[in-house]
């Protein structure tokens, strides 16, 4: 009987849940090849295929998803193990930068589970917008979570964003002949987006309301006072998504990525980069 070793299992998570053996690698700092290699030595431990192959990715087969439970459980506690001998141990206080609705909708039940990991870990959590935040980066921040155009290049990409024209709900929409914008102030990316996709469309717009606050801008999105950008994932309740069926020009889309500063090598600033790398991409 062979026996199941934890990075083994790790690689093979990542395969499952990310639906490819690229992005599994990118997740466990691993080559393609040696994941590769750690799914075949797996499957001849298990006796069998555990995904099927295609050209358009991978599936389970039904002995991988017998596994993939027994996966989770096991990893699960592997960790928990280690953390309750040595998260105790880990304390400091880490500075992370983030983009305004990451901080209000995604982050504080990762933050939380972090905490109940490592009580003695101080977060210091400031929003703003991501141009912002990166010129900070080692100056004021050890970590920033930024949202940046596809292919930038930098940061640890964990998940991609779907960017989405938004409305109010329960409103009929306004006139669109001239786009009336909510958006954020001057510079940031989903603003440009916006008004450049429209320019390219040649449709004319306006803006009639400008924030520096995220939340500001998607609550005059829901009172009906103009269309904005948002993220799919984040988008409120009360907004409704609009495209080119309303006969808006198609946005496009965002990387999430964590950015570490140079020399942030404390072992709280390790530990929350891992945390997060491990919950975002998890749940993307």
């Amino acid at each position: 009987m062979h026996d199941l070793d934890t990075q083994t299992l790790r690689s093979f998570l990542a395969v499952a849940e990310t639906g490819g053996f690229t992005h599994a690698a990118r997740r466990v700092h691993r080559s393609q090849s040696a994941v590769s290699m750690q799914i075949r030595k797996l499957e001849d431990a298990v006796g069998g295929p555990v995904f099927e192959r295609s050209a358009r990715g991978v599936t389970l087969t039904r002995k991988g998803e017998t596994l993939l439970g027994y996966a989770r459980r096991l990893l699960e506690l592997h960790d928990r193990a280690l953390t309750e001998m040595h998260g105790a141990s880990v304390e400091g206080t880490v500075r992370i930068g983030v983009m305004d609705d990451y901080a209000t909708h995604v982050l504080p039940r990762i933050f939380a589970g972090f905490e109940r990991r490592f009580a003695s870990v101080i977060l210091e959590v400031t929003t703003g917008f991501t141009a912002d935040l990166l010129q900070e980066l080692g100056e004021s921040f050890d970590l920033v979570l930024a949202t940046q155009p596809i292919g930038t290049g930098t940061g640890r990409v964990l998940r991609t964003e779907d960017t989405c024209w938004a409305y109010a709900a329960r409103l009929p929409l306004p006139d669109l002949g001239t786009v009336p914008l909510a958006v954020l102030a001057r510079g940031n990316l989903f603003r440009n987006w916006a008004t450049g996709a429209l320019d390219a469309a040649g449709i004319p717009w306006r803006v009639v309301y400008s924030s520096t606050s995220i939340a500001a801008v998607e609550s005059a999105a829901a009172a009906g006072i103009a269309v904005t950008v948002v993220k799919r994932s984040t988008a409120r309740d009360d907004l409704r998504l609009i495209g080119p069926s309303e006969g808006l020009p198609p946005l496009p889309v965002s990387e999430i990525a964590l950015h570490r500063a140079p020399g942030a090598g404390s072992p709280a600033v390790h530990h929350l980069a891992a945390f997060l790398e491990d919950q975002l991409v998890r749940r993307s």
